[in-house]
């Protein structure tokens, strides 16, 4: 039993340090070894030292897109460029094949409020600060930053996306419930809306958006209810997509349904895929049902050992699909419609 334990212990420590990228004692010294095209910098905002990542391509396109990416609860901007990441750094050939601007800023420490640091969350929707939520204008912060962006690049304004997973797609439903005129389109993954008494204000105006949840996810519930133990309460899945038909004016008798191709015999999982065309005036809302997937992007790839430690604690790994890929396919079709 003691041998279980301490292994049982070793295990966690280990999947901790490969989820927060070997992070250990890097601090800033890692702004030196950012990849080609990336820089680290800091804004002030509301009194507050603000930390941000942005990649600009080179050659910089006439009008580049740009695609704000909020990382998970307790991780933090350095999580993307971890060497076992879980399929996110996917946006990298991405942004370089496409010449898109992608900017990765960071969350604040609930509770000491560090801003540079690698244990961060972001102010989503969910109002119980004793859940791990901040108290920070993060909204103010990542407009305030998009503002600089657009100011220091001629970025297309027409053409700027937000995406995340977990904490991070919670607070991509929040930009675009409070300032979706800022936004082309939204795709979340493994997020639910969060459950609140007074209800949810409607966005004064839709946004096309993807969502993608996984059926066995043990933090952000299916079918709704405490969120990773002590985290806040959700509404469950179904509940979530519907409420964003609604907000989004699409069209639910319209509803087209399939079932992907089963790419992966192993992994149990298979992808539903309901797509909600815009009604008049409204946007569409496209949702991938992982059925049988966990608290995890999914990704056709994945590490061996993170693979088996990943599933451990986060549930199962959906690899038929390429989340970061249907993020971005989901944003070009929605930029081209009329």
């Amino acid at each position: 039993m003691i041998f279980r334990d301490k292994r049982k212990i070793f295990t966690v420590v280990l999947i901790l340090f490969i989820l927060m990228g070997c992070r250990s004692g890097s601090r800033r010294s890692d702004r030196n070894s950012l990849p080609d095209g990336w820089q680290e910098a800091s804004l002030e905002f509301d009194g507050i030292t603000r930390w941000y990542r942005i990649y600009t391509p080179d050659p910089l396109p006439e009008k580049p897109a740009l695609v704000l990416y909020l990382h998970g609860g307790t991780l933090s901007m350095r999580s993307l460029f971890s060497p076992l990441v879980d399929g996110t750094d996917r946006w990298f050939p991405i942004a370089a094949d496409e010449g898109l601007v992608l900017l990765v800023p960071n969350g604040v420490n609930a509770k000491n409020g560090d801003t540079y640091g690698d244990d961060q969350n972001w102010n989503d929707l969910r109002l119980d600060t004793s859940a791990g939520q901040t108290t920070v204008d993060d909204v103010g912060f990542l407009m305030a930053l998009l503002d600089k962006v657009s100011a220091d690049l001629p970025i297309d304004e027409n053409r700027i996306y937000v995406t995340g997973a977990s904490n991070g797609g919670m607070m991509t439903y929040r930009l675009l419930i409070d300032t979706p005129d800022r936004f082309t389109a939204g795709a979340a993954f493994i997020a639910n809306l969060p459950d609140l008494s007074e209800g949810l204000s409607m966005p004064e105006r839709p946004t096309p958006l993807m969502i993608a949840n996984g059926t066995e996810d043990p933090l952000i519930p299916w079918d709704g209810g405490v969120v990773a133990k002590d985290r806040g309460y959700v509404i469950s899945t179904d509940e979530t997509v519907s409420w964003w038909v609604g907000a989004n004016q699409a069209d639910p008798a319209h509803i087209t349904s399939t079932t992907l191709p089963d790419l992966n015999l192993e992994d149990g999982c298979r992808v539903r895929v309901d797509y909600y065309p815009a009604g008049e005036n409204g946007a569409p809302v496209l949702f991938y049902a992982l059925v049988g997937g966990g608290h995890t992007m999914p990704s056709l790839n994945q590490p061996g050992l993170f693979l088996n430690l990943l599933e451990r604690f986060l549930g199962p790994v959906c690899r038929e699909v390429e989340g970061v890929d249907l993020a971005w396919q989901f944003f070009k079709e929605v930029s081209e419609l009329p």
